[in-house]
């Protein structure tokens, strides 16, 4: 039996998770499937857990290799992928029983350089980003499209919800940024930019378990990661000049450094934040008048980042005026309220004494009759 597609599967410390992620995928529909679990220096007993599936199943294959990240790890499982299709899989997530099937159908019957489906999200942690999460997620196009702009940056970047081409992969040696990380960005980008076609299986068949501590949801706090999402897009940039991309795509190309550099900014530790903005600006100063964006929009992207600093200030002087006026308006409004609150008790204390001032003096007209 020649399998059809490699599912890397990256171990990290994960001897609780992995079993549930290789139940699932040997239980998968299409059984032409190899799948590469890549032992990325375990402390635990992750590798006697592989072990005793690879007993149950020859169809799974474990590489060992020092701690290297995220990045590293699906790099080798890369490089031990002899199929022609290859999908990821982290080993705490888990597949649908018939997404290998289906993805394979989708990306040879329709004839495309890329395959996606949809994602579900189940939430360990950061369940305040769930909406985010199902918008960011949502396929926006359905069945065959040709990849443009549009396309591109309006699906998400994940790349355990898709299958891609090898010959591909190879042709432009394409892989993950070592110790870096917005991986997944940097490898989908690079894939979307130099593919023609993908193809949209309108199914959540990833599920994806949001969980404290991962490195996803350390996007979301500020900490050391976050400028990382900066030095991958100045990759992005470098893998886009060497294949002829850049002309044609500035706009594509300033949107995502623009999304990048706030990102880092607003994501990382005050301390990193100088750091980050002195990065960005002189990458612009390099660029920006060779690969100069076209469209006004982008170009106003581009220049609030570099004059980011006068921004700041201005913002910060605005503020501190509007606090000021604020804090003036708000007296003079619970002036007011207590003004208005007061007139009503007024109003309906003189109304009760209206009507009993009535009451009298129908009764002393009563009594002169």
């Amino acid at each position: 039996m020649v399998a059809k597609v490699t599912v890397i599967v990256p171990v990290y410390n994960g001897a609780e998770s992995v079993g549930s992620c290789l139940d699932n995928l040997i239980k998968q529909t299409l059984k032409e499937i190899e799948i590469v679990c890549v032992n990325d220096g375990s402390t635990d007993n992750s590798l006697d857990v592989i072990g005793d599936y690879i007993e149950k199943d020859k169809r799974i294959k474990v590489v060992s290799q020092k701690n290297g990240g995220l990045s590293a790890a699906r790099n080798t499982g890369i490089e031990n992928t002899k199929t022609p299709f290859v999908m990821f899989c982290d080993c705490d997530d888990i597949f649908a029983l018939d997404m290998c099937e289906k993805m394979v159908e989708a990306i040879e019957q329709n004839e495309t350089d890329v395959a996606a489906c949809g994602t579900e999200v189940e939430y360990e942690a950061h369940v305040e980003i769930s909406d985010s999460d199902t918008n960011y997620y949502r396929l926006k196009f359905a069945g065959k499209n040709y990849i443009n702009d549009e396309v591109t940056a309006k699906t998400d970047v994940s790349v355990c919800d898709k299958i891609f081409r090898m010959d591909l992969i190879k042709k432009y040696g394409i892989r993950f940024p070592k110790k870096l990380n917005n991986e997944d960005y940097y490898f989908y980008n690079a894939y979307m930019s130099v593919a023609q076609t993908i193809f949209f299986v309108n199914r959540k068949m990833y599920k994806y378990i949001r969980r404290e501590g991962s490195i996803m949801s350390e996007n979301f706090e500020a900490n050391k990661y976050s400028p990382d999402h900066l030095l991958v897009a100045k990759k992005l940039f470098a893998f886009y000049k060497k294949n002829g991309f850049l002309k044609m795509h500035t706009d594509l190309f300033w949107n995502q450094f623009s999304e990048s550099f706030w990102f880092s900014y607003e994501h990382s530790a005050k301390k990193y934040r100088k750091d980050i903005e002195k990065l960005a600006k002189r990458f612009i100063e390099v660029n920006y008048d060779k690969y100069e964006p076209m469209t006004p929009r982008v170009k106003r992207l581009v220049y609030m980042i570099r004059y980011s600093d006068l921004l700041h200030k201005i913002w910060r002087a605005l503020k501190g005026k509007i606090a000021r006026v604020y804090r003036k308006v708000n007296i003079a409004y619970k002036q007011q309220d207590y003004i208005n609150r007061n007139i009503d008790k007024i109003e309906q204390e003189t109304y009760v004494l209206t009507e009993k001032l009535e009451n009298l003096i129908g009764r002393i007209k009563d009594e002169d009759k």
